[in-house]
C-alpha cells in the first residue's frame, strides 16, 4: 500500500470516527489469541446475523446466563444497556463510593462482557440510591434525557429483539428497575419515529426492533406473593454446552457474574439445564422463540448471495489444526463483503472477518511504551511489536499515531515466527486531556451525568488517548488495526503485566480527610499532601477559604519533592463562630502552573487500573457537637470510611481486625462500632459478637450498623432477639418522628432537634429490623410517603452495665458527606453510658 493511500485511508477513517455512530469504529481491535476451534466458532458467527439488546438499570442486573447463551450459543450480537453505572450502591471490596464506585462497577461490567461475549452500553442516568417507585425515579432522572439515550443506543446497535429484566408494573422491586422497562418500551416506539429526537439522525437512522420481551422468573412472583404459572410464558433452555469453546453457557455466565465483586456476586460455577421465561410486552407476538420472525441469515442483506456461498465454503473446508490454510478463501470472502453496500451489517461483518484473518495467521501485534505514566509535553517512545506465526505472506505497510499526526511507511515483511519491532517517538501535546472518565468531566446533577457530546453518550468508557493504527498487508489486501499504547512490566510475583499508558499531571494535592469537622468552632489542624507524580516539584502551597475563616500559616514554601515522593503539610484553620458547611480548597503554585486536583488511582486485580481526578478540597463543617468517652474500636465490615468520621468528632479510633480479633483489646475501649454488613462478610463474626456481648455486660457500648438479611454468617444479631427485614426509607427528607424524646440518645451530650435531620443525603436508612425484644427501645419512627411507619432504624438496649445499639441508619453515607446532624446524633450514640468526667 502506498504512503499516500495509507494517508487517505487513515484520514478517511478518522473522519468517520468523528461523525459516525459509536459502533462504527475506524479500525478493528487486535484479536486475542484463539484456538482453531474458537476460530471455527467465529466463522459460524460470521454466518449469523441477529442482535439482542438487554435493558436494565444497574451493573449486575443483567442475566449473564441469557447473554452468554444468545452471544455464544446463538451467536447473535448481544449487548447490555445499563441505564446507570451503579454509583449509588455499596462497595464490598474497598472504601470507594459514589463516582469512584461507579468507575469500578463500569469496569466490572466490561470484564463481565469480555467473558460472556456481549457489548456494554450506558445512559447518562445516575444511580442516586434505592428508589421504591418509578415515579420517584423519574422525578430525579431527566426522563426525556434517559429516553433519548436509550433511543440513541437502539438506533446505533439496531437490535432485532429488546429484552428487559424487569416488569413495567411497579411492585416490590427497585424503582430504577421498573423505570428501565418503561423506558425500553417507550424507546422501542420512539427509535422508529423520525419526529423523536431528530438531532440524532445526523449520525444514525431510525430503527424498528421486532419486539420487546420481559425475561421473567419465579423470583419476581414470589416477591409479590403471586403464583408463578410457567405455562403462560415462552421458554428457552440456556444451559447448553458449546463444544468449540469447551464450556457450557452457564459455566461462562458464572464466571461473568463473578466479575461483580464490589457487590459480592462471586458465585460457584453452574452447569446443566437452565430454563429462562419470557413475557411478550410489545411488537410482534412471540411464536415459540423470542427471535421468531427474525431473519438471522445473510438473506437480510441485499445482494449477499455470493457472500453466503463463500461463508459456507470456508466453514466446510476449515481445518482447525491449520487455520492459515483458509486465509486465501477468507480474503476472497472479504472482497465479496467489500462489494456490498456499506450497511451496518456489512461493516460489522467485514470487521469480524478481518479479525478472523489475523487470528488464522496467529498474528500477535501490540503497541508498547517504555513508560507507564507520561506527562504532557513528554516524548513517548513507542515500539510496534508484531509476530506472524504462519506462512501467509504479510507486511507491515503503514503505521499512524493519530494523536501526533505521525504517519510512517515501514514496509517490513512479516516472516514466519520472526518478531518485528518498529520503533518511533511521539511528542505528547501540552493540551492532551487527562484520562478523566468522560461522564465525570462536569459536575452533573443528582439524577444525571452532564455529557453534551452526542458521540460519547452510550459509550462504556473513554477511547484510549494514546493509540496507534497499523496497516497490515495480507496477500495484497490491507487490514487496518487499532492498538492502544500499553506498558509492559514484569512483576516477579505475577509475571508479565500489561497496563494502559496514562498521562498524569506533574503534581497532585489532596486533603487527608474529605470532611473536616470543626466542633464548637474551635481551630483545628487540616492536613494536605503534595505528591510529585512524574517530575520533581517545588512551589507554594496555600488554601482557599471562605470569607471570615482564617488559616496559619498563610502558605508553605514547598521545597523540592523528588519524583514519586510526597510530603504532608499542616495548616491551622479557624472557622467563623457560626454553624455552616463550606468548601476549603488547596492550591500548589509552581513555575510551570497551578495544581488544584487530587488524583485517585483505583487498582483491583479483577479490573483494569483506573484514574479519577477531583478538585482538591475538603468539606468543612462547623457545628456545635460534644462527646463522652475517649477510645472507640472499629471492626470493619464491607468497607467504609466511618472510622475517619469518628476521628473527626475527636475520638481516638482503634481499628480492630476480624482475622486476628483479640478480646483483650476491648478492655481499653469505651465503645465498639461494627462496620456495615459485618454479619454478611466476616466468617467468624458469631464468635466475635459473643466477645462484644461480654464487653457490653461489663459497661461498654456496642454499635452495630446495617446488615442485609441475606447471606448472613450469623443469626445471633444481638444479646436479645432481633429480626432484620428489608424495610428502608429512601427519601432523605422523610419526616423523622422521635418516639423516645427523653432518651439519652436525644439529649446527651447533644440536645437533638428537628434541624439535625435536615440536609441528609441519598436515604435515611436501610434493612431496618421489623421485630425485636422488649429490651430494645426504638428511638425514631420513619417512613417513605404513603408507607407504614418503621420504628426499627435505631434500637438501643441496656445489657448488663452497658448498651447494645443496632441501627440501620445510613451513617456510612451521612458522616462522609459531612451532614452536621448525623455527627451530633452519632456522637450521642457513641457517648451512651459514659461518664462526663471520662
Amino acid at each position: 500500500m502506498s504512503l499516500e493511500l495509507f494517508r487517505n485511508v487513515s484520514c478517511c477513517l478518522l473522519s468517520i470516527a468523528s461523525s459516525a455512530s459509536l459502533l462504527q469504529a475506524q479500525a478493528i481491535d487486535a484479536p486475542e489469541p484463539q484456538t482453531g476451534s474458537e476460530i471455527l466458532w467465529s466463522l459460524q458467527k460470521l454466518d449469523t446475523l441477529g442482535r439482542a439488546l438487554y435493558v436494565a438499570a444497574h451493573p449486575d442486573d443483567e442475566n449473564t446466563s441469557l447473554i452468554s447463551y444468545l452471544s455464544l450459543g446463538r451467536k447473535y450480537d448481544t449487548a447490555y444497556l445499563s441505564l446507570t453505572r451503579g454509583d449509588g450502591g455499596q462497595n464490598l471490596i474497598g472504601p470507594e463510593l459514589r463516582d469512584q464506585l461507579g468507575v469500578i462497577r463500569t469496569q466490572e461490567l466490561l470484564e463481565a462482557r469480555k467473558v460472556d461475549g456481549g457489548q456494554q452500553f450506558f445512559s447518562r442516568a445516575r444511580d442516586f440510591g434505592f428508589s421504591k417507585h418509578p415515579d420517584e425515579t423519574f422525578r430525579i432522572w431527566d426522563r426525556e434525557g434517559v429516553l433519548a439515550d436509550t433511543v440513541w443506543v437502539i438506533r446505533n446497535f439496531q437490535p432485532d429483539v429488546l429484552i428487559t429484566r424487569f416488569s413495567p408494573v411497579p411492585g416490590t422491586t427497585h424503582g430504577h428497575h421498573t423505570a428501565s422497562t418503561i423506558l425500553a418500551l417507550e424507546a422501542f416506539e420512539a427509535a422508529a419515529d423520525p419526529e423523536r429526537f431528530p438531532e440524532q439522525l445526523d449520525f444514525v437512522n431510525t430503527w424498528q426492533a421486532k419486539r420487546v420481551v420481559w425475561n421473567t422468573s419465579s423470583w419476581f412472583f414470589r416477591n409479590n406473593n403471586v403464583t408463578f404459572d410457567e405455562e403462560k410464558y415462552s421458554r428457552l433452555d440456556v444451559g447448553g454446552f458449546e463444544p468449540l469453546l469447551g464450556r457450557s453457557y452457564n459455566e461462562i455466565a458464572s464466571v461473568s457474574r463473578s466479575m461483580h465483586l464490589s457487590q459480592g456476586f462471586g458465585t460457584s460455577i453452574d452447569r446443566g439445564s437452565r430454563i429462562e421465561y419470557f413475557e411478550h410486552l410489545a411488537g410482534a407476538p412471540v411464536e415459540g422463540d423470542i427471535f421468531s420472525g427474525v431473519d438471522t441469515t445473510w438473506d437480510r442483506v441485499e445482494g449477499s448471495d455470493t457472500v453466503q456461498l463463500k461463508v459456507k465454503e470456508v466453514i466446510a473446508s476449515f481445518d482447525v489444526t491449520n487455520p492459515a490454510k483458509s486465509v486465501p478463501a477468507l480474503l476472497e470472502l472479504r472482497d465479496a463483503i467489500g462489494s456490498l453496500p456499506e450497511t451496518n451489517w456489512a461493516l460489522r461483518k467485514r470487521a469480524e472477518l478481518d479479525r478472523i484473518v489475523l487470528s488464522c495467521m496467529g498474528l500477535d501485534l501490540r503497541a508498547l511504551s517504555s513508560d507507564h505514566y507520561v506527562q504532557n509535553g513528554d516524548v513517548m517512545r513507542i515500539s510496534i511489536e508484531l509476530i506472524n506465526r504462519s506462512q501467509v505472506a504479510a507486511r507491515l505497510a503503514g503505521v499512524a499515531v493519530p494523536f501526533v499526526d505521525l504517519v510512517e511507511q515501514p514496509n517490513l515483511e512479516l516472516r514466519f515466527n520472526e518478531r518485528i519491532n518498529h520503533n518511533l517517538t511521539a511528542s505528547i501535546s501540552e493540551d492532551t486531556p487527562l484520562p478523566q472518565p468522560y461522564w465525570l468531566e462536569k459536575e452533573g446533577s443528582l439524577g444525571m451525568f452532564d455529557v453534551e457530546d452526542q458521540l460519547l453518550i452510550g459509550k462504556a468508557e473513554n477511547d484510549p488517548a494514546f493509540y496507534a493504527e497499523v496497516a497490515i498487508e495480507v496477500m495484497g489486501r490491507s487490514i487496518l488495526v487499532g492498538l492502544p499504547i500499553e506498558y509492559r512490566d514484569v512483576d516477579p510475583a505475577k509475571g508479565e503485566t500489561i497496563r494502559p499508558v496514562r498521562n498524569l499531571p506533574a503534581a497532585a494535592v489532596e486533603f487527608a480527610n474529605p470532611v473536616s469537622l470543626f466542633p464548637n468552632y474551635i481551630s483545628r489542624q487540616v492536613d494536605v499532601s503534595v505528591s510529585a507524580l512524574l517530575d520533581d516539584v517545588s512551589g507554594q502551597l496555600s488554601l482557599e477559604l471562605p470569607r471570615g475563616w482564617k488559616v496559619e500559616p498563610e502558605y508553605y514554601e514547598v521545597e523540592t519533592i523528588r519524583s514519586g515522593g510526597s510530603r504532608n503539610y499542616s495548616f491551622t484553620v479557624t472557622p467563623r463562630p457560626a454553624a455552616e458547611q463550606v468548601s476549603i480548597a488547596a492550591r500548589l503554585s509552581t513555575m510551570s502552573g497551578e495544581f488544584k486536583q487530587s488524583v485517585a488511582q483505583i487498582e483491583y486485580e479483577h479490573i483494569r487500573e483506573q484514574t479519577v481526578f477531583a478538585r482538591a478540597e475538603t468539606r468543612a463543617v462547623s457545628l456545635e457537637v460534644a462527646r463522652l468517652g475517649q477510645r472507640v474500636g472499629y471492626l470493619p465490615g464491607a468497607g467504609d470510611v466511618v472510622p475517619a468520621s469518628i476521628r473527626e468528632i475527636g475520638y481516638e479510633v482503634v481499628e480492630l481486625s476480624a482475622e486476628s480479633f483479640d478480646p483483650n483489646v476491648l478492655a481499653s475501649l469505651d465503645t465498639v462500632v461494627v462496620g456495615i454488613r459485618a454479619y454478611n462478610t466476616i466468617d467468624n463474626i458469631e464468635a466475635i459478637m459473643e466477645d462484644l456481648f461480654r464487653f457490653t455486660e461489663k459497661g461498654g457500648t456496642v454499635v452495630v450498623q446495617y446488615n442485609t438479611n441475606r447471606a448472613l454468617k450469623t443469626h445471633k444479631f444481638a444479646p436479645y432477639s432481633l429480626n432484620i427485614s428489608r424495610d428502608r426509607v429512601t427519601d432523605e427528607t422523610a419526616d423523622v418522628r422521635v418516639i423516645a424524646p427523653e432518651h439519652p440518645v436525644m439529649n446527651v451530650p447533644n440536645q437533638i432537634s428537628a434541624e439535625d435531620f435536615e440536609h441528609w443525603t441519598q436515604e435515611r436508612g436501610l434493612y431496618f429490623p421489623n421485630s425485636w425484644d422488649r429490651a430494645f427501645q426504638p428511638i425514631f419512627s420513619i417512613n417513605d410517603p404513603g408507607e407504614t411507619p418503621s420504628e426499627g432504624s435505631l434500637l438501643v438496649a441496656p445489657y448488663g452495665e452497658g448498651y447494645f445499639v443496632y441501627t440501620g441508619i445510613s451513617w456510612f453515607r451521612q458522616l462522609p458527606a459531612g451532614v452536621p446532624g448525623a455527627y451530633r446524633i452519632f456522637a450521642n450514640i457513641l457517648s451512651l453510658g459514659h461518664d462526663p468526667e471520662s
